[in-house]
């Protein structure tokens, strides 16, 4: 079989002179290893005529410079092709690509990028330009909120992560009286707007017992400290089920952290709840029904991120976190009232996460748009975002396109300073709140 590919290898590249300059064009760094692992084959194989095959032995061989290659004699074969046991270098492969006329600054130029003025674009990367990256270590500098703590739940539900942030903080309520707020509205509405999978209770009470314990000692992890969330249902959390919306999965469970929990679990996050996604992650619909928008409950909330937008917009979570392909944190947040972010792509490790796009390029519907796998948060507030985006992102170990995104202190920003643009034929209602 080998013998056969590396046969029909040749043939392209013999009777299809462009075949050879798009491997070479490639990036090496991908194709080298299995040049050498081909070629060492061709080697060890045998034939009388190049390059054609051998019914006997299902061998090829091949000639270089007018050297043939021929496995009766495989020590001198591989001492012709490459170096000790076959190994062969940038310059071999070159040479049986017939490109040996580059110089060997630039082979190493292509083997290092591709030979281009920007690296090849096989290899994803998010990072436009890597010589202008700032320090994504900057702290942002809250606002200073003074508080009342309202006297009913329903007030106290739609406050944002800020103020109930701050509430905590000022020990006028505990983590877990609020964890206990958040868990009773999830079970409330549910029923009408279908958009939890798993009420994750215990693990909830465990995590909000855990922040209120921190601060009684001292110990304050920022805005997220003791506030309940929500996760879409493609994100994993060991010991609950990761449904991905799909009936075939209804049961499956992960035991692995995902990245983004992690991130939130170790900035004092609780989490009350798996909401809900569409199945495989397309579009509102579920194994379990359909998820509904509370503003209208005729109306579904539209997008596989239906759950998180739903859920925030009912004052049944503070924040959740959605993901977005093409669309599924935008359509779901305008059609639900709420303020979302979908950040660009790298910002947010995926580890843990149902992939559906690790990285695709242009679609006709989309008109061209980049169509990647980007998880967001959904909030009651662009300033919510803001800082559940700088708890979440940074760079993933084990996600290879995540990056080190630099994101400037919002909060050091003079709105007085900035102008908004809106279009003629938009929304008045809706360009009026932009502009207040």
């Amino acid at each position: 079989m080998v013998a056969d590919a590396c046969h029909a290898f040749l043939l392209c590249r013999k009777r299809f002179p462009a075949f050879h300059y798009f491997l070479i064009y490639c990036h090496l760094q991908l194709l080298l290893p299995t040049a050498a692992f081909l070629f060492s084959e061709l080697a060890r194989c045998s034939c009388n005529t190049p390059p054609v095959s051998s019914p006997s032995s299902r061998g090829i061989c091949w000639s270089v410079d007018s050297v043939k290659y021929d496995s009766s004699n495989g020590g001198e074969c591989l001492k012709n092709i490459g170096s000790v046991g076959g190994a062969l270098s940038s310059e071999d492969v070159f040479k049986i690509l017939d490109a040996d006329f580059f110089t060997t600054d630039k082979m190493t130029e292509i083997v290092k990028d591709g030979g281009l003025t920007h690296p090849s674009v096989l290899v994803f990367h998010p990072q436009l330009d890597p010589e202008r990256v700032e320090s994504a270590e900057k702290s942002f500098t809250y606002p200073s909120i003074s508080i009342q703590r309202p006297e009913n739940e329903e007030d106290l539900a739609f406050m944002n992560v800020l103020e109930l942030g701050q509430l905590i903080k000022a020990k006028k309520i505990s983590s877990v009286e609020l964890t206990g707020v958040f868990l009773r509205r999830l079970k409330r509405y549910n029923h009408v707007l279908q958009a939890v999978v798993t009420v994750t209770e215990e693990l909830a009470y465990q995590q909000a017992k855990e922040a209120d314990k921190l601060l009684s000692q001292g110990v304050y992890l920022g805005p997220l400290h003791g506030i309940p969330y929500g996760l879409k249902d493609i994100i994993s959390v060991p010991h609950y089920p990761t449904t991905w919306g799909s009936r075939s999965f209804k049961d499956q469970v992960v035991g692995v952290e995902a990245w983004v929990y992690k991130r939130l679990k170790s900035a004092g996050g609780v989490l009350v709840g798996k909401l809900v996604t569409g199945s495989l992650a397309y579009d509102d619909i579920w194994f379990g029904g359909r998820t509904r928008n509370p503003w209208n409950i005729e109306e579904y909330s539209t997008g596989s991120s239906a759950g998180p937008a739903a859920c925030t917009s009912a004052g049944m979570v503070p924040f959740a976190i959605g993901s977005e392909t093409a669309g599924s944190i935008t359509y779901p947040a305008a059609r639900c009232g709420v303020t979302a972010l979908r950040p660009t792509f790298g910002t947010v490790g995926r580890t843990g996460v149902m992939s559906i796009s690790e990285s695709l390029e242009g679609n006709e519907i989309q008109n061209a748009t980049a169509l990647q796998d980007k998880l967001g948060p959904f909030c009651r507030s662009a300033a919510d975002c803001a800082v559940i985006l700088d708890v979440i992102r940074g760079k993933d170990p084990d996600d290879l396109s995540s990056r080190d995104m630099p994101f400037d202190d919002p909060f050091s920003v003079d709105l007085t300073k900035i102008n908004v643009g809106y279009l003629d034929d938009a929304e008045m209602e809706v360009s009026a709140i932009v502009l207040l």
